[in-house]
């Protein structure tokens, strides 16, 4: 089984909730990692001000304002022992929201669509903005494209019943033209990511350096406790991509190989392998991540009453045969509900029950990153988590949230079940990675990496790691 690397340093401090008692962890100080060429990401961004900016752990207040800038190695010791006891709870959720793009997309010259883009809708469009504008204050925040996306087909259902066709064809046409260029920025963020990762660019090598150093503290669950639940946001495939690249294997609600097909039985389906020379005592495969997209995806699609993942490439263009041509009747991305099936809130809801099901259990710790607390659902789902005594969640952002401050307003914020990790010294993801404790893989892929990059094999260095981790029990 994975597990963490030899102590420099031993720490004796309170359990978080849900992780009873007082005892000593011992735990690795990874080195701060060092990027090829650009730089680590945030570099550039570091000017933005401190407001806002919190270290909590539970009911210890680390450091506010701009003293989170100044952290010192017993503080940051202190984050990663907590954390590690964090990441080993019998449960473990990873939320992922476009913070995690943002970031990459800092890295890679090239960012994942605004959402601070207008629908146009002719006559309709001050009616659009204002309903978008309503439902976005209760949540303390702007209105943003999905708000005018919902709106306006919310108004096409109700032009629809009036029989106001020609005034539902311009709705209709409106929210074509910016589901169109909402998938096409999607698509242009993936396809320099794409570019990058073949191109073996210095941020290619930065990416998967981060990424790495990301997930795997998360995904590398000892085998007595739950996989990994990862869920996202966002609909690039930011997250797939990624899971190639390290080895991972992500299973979901899809069935089959040609066409997988969204399947609304929930099963929970794992994987396991016979050790060579054992027979009848199969093991749970290592790398196994129980994975959900709670707003759709790019390549996602509504045929015939089923949804199913289409053969769009990573990076496509719009003249690619498998982009749809009417996104608003086939495309299945949040908040659009894909009109012909039959019920209005599939898949999403499927996706909601799980998301539900896996956290608002007793011994279950939340992470955040990137989210904005923006989605009212999954909020609802979030603070019904928190009135199970012994969850925990933790927010990590690289920017302050006043949506979070509407947030815990709104519902019940025990400061025990609670931890916040936010500003640009430790919610960026370069940041937040060098707080986080090493799996025995992560150095051994580290040290790969760097020897291969010199002889220019860089790629038989990522397929060793990946070789080397389910090989690691």
């Amino acid at each position: 089984m994975i597990g963490w690397l030899p102590s420099e340093v031993t720490l004796a401090r309170q359990e978080p909730a849900g992780l009873k008692g007082t005892h000593s962890v011992s735990l690795h100080r990874p080195k701060a990692i060092t990027t090829v060429g650009s730089g680590a990401i945030g570099r550039g961004l570091a000017s933005m001000t401190v407001d806002g900016s919190v270290v909590r752990l539970g009911t210890d207040t680390v450091a506010t304002g701009e003293a989170v800038a100044g952290l010192g190695s017993a503080e940051q010791r202190k984050i990663e022992s907590w954390l590690a006891a964090l990441i080993q709870t019998e449960h473990l959720a990873l939320l992922l929201g476009n913070g995690i793009s943002s970031a990459v997309g800092h890295l890679i010259g090239t960012y994942p669509p605004s959402m601070a883009q207008h629908v146009s809708a002719g006559d309709e469009t001050d009616l659009i903005r204002a309903h978008a504008e309503g439902s976005a204050s209760q949540l303390g925040r702007e209105a943003n494209l999905e708000d005018e996306i919902r709106s306006s087909l919310d108004l096409l259902q109700g032009l629809r019943v009036l029989q106001e066709t020609e005034r539902a064809e311009q709705v209709r046409a409106s929210v074509d033209e910016a589901m169109t260029g909402l998938l096409s920025g999607v698509l242009a963020f993936e396809k320099a990511l794409g570019t990058a990762l073949r191109n073996r660019t210095d941020a290619a090598l930065d990416f998967e350096r981060l990424i790495g150093r990301f997930l795997m503290p998360f995904a590398s669950r000892p085998t007595q406790r739950d996989r990994l639940h990862l869920y996202t946001t966002n609909y690039d495939r930011l997250l797939e991509a990624a899971a190639d690249r390290l080895g991972l294997r992500f299973l979901d609600r899809f069935v089959g190989s040609l066409e997988p097909r969204f399947s609304a039985s929930r099963i929970d389906v794992d994987l396991h392998f016979a050790p060579p020379g054992v027979r009848g005592e199969p093991r749970l495969l290592d790398g196994v991540v129980r994975f959900a997209k709670l707003h759709g995806s790019v390549d996602w699609m509504a045929d015939g009453g089923k949804i199913v993942r289409s053969s769009l490439p990573l990076g496509a263009d719009q003249e690619h045969p498998m982009f749809p041509e009417e996104p608003s009747r086939t495309a299945v991305i949040y908040p659009n509900p894909a009109k012909d099936v039959e019920t209005l809130a599939y898949p999403y809801s499927e996706l909601f029950r799980d998301f539900a099901a896996a956290v608002c259990r007793p011994n279950n710790v939340l992470v955040t990153f990137g989210y904005g607390f923006g989605d009212s659902h999954i909020n609802r789902v979030i603070a019904d988590m928190l009135t199970i005594p012994s969850t925990h969640l933790v927010v990590i952002s690289r920017d302050s949230l006043t949506t979070l401050d509407s947030f815990r307003r709104a519902n019940s914020y025990p400061p025990g079940q609670t931890t916040e990790l936010i500003g640009a010294s430790v919610g960026g993801l370069a940041e937040f990675v060098d707080l986080m404790p090493m799996t025995l893989t992560s150095p051994l892929f580290e040290a790969q990496t760097a020897y291969l990059e010199k002889v220019g094999g860089h790629e038989q260095a990522v397929a060793g790691a990946a070789t080397e981790q389910g090989t690691t029990q």
